[in-house]
């Protein structure tokens, strides 16, 4: 049974067509928000790894980078949707994934869009673990 939905509208989620009841995988309805069948267009910054959307930005000093991550909090709350944060000095490590659906969503390409649409050129994918 799908229900209307309770949280607000979010650009490409299941609730932007009314329904939050389950999360829809291919076209079964599974928990509370709804993974990508098809995922759409990922921001070049971006990559995935595992469950998750992974950006690594570099800023000129923690200053720079904690302030960065104080411009996130406007979208993230808005979407409602936060991203995993880690910062190392000047180095900033953003994770995207929807824990109440295991994985990823339309909510986290919309928050990775909102977000590269806030850097100037600082965030990039992270590199590939290296193999020897």
């Amino acid at each position: 049974m799908v229900l209307s939905a309770k949280r607000p509208s979010v650009g490409g989620g299941i609730s932007q067509r009314g329904l939050s009841a389950g999360v829809l995988v291919g076209s079964m309805l599974m928990g509370t928000v709804a993974v990508a069948a098809a995922p759409p267009t990922l921001p070049q910054e971006w990559l995935r790894v595992g469950d998750s959307l992974v950006t690594v930005c570099q800023f000129a000093d923690f200053a720079a980078a904690v302030a960065f991550v104080e411009r996130l909090v406007e979208p993230a709350d808005r979407l409602g949707h936060h991203p995993g944060v880690a910062i190392a000095y000047n180095r900033l490590t953003l994770s995207l994934t929807t824990h109440d659906a295991g994985g990823v969503t339309d909510l986290d390409f919309a928050l990775a869009r909102e977000i590269a649409a806030l850097h100037d050129g600082q965030c990039q994918p992270p590199s590939p673990p290296s193999t020897l």
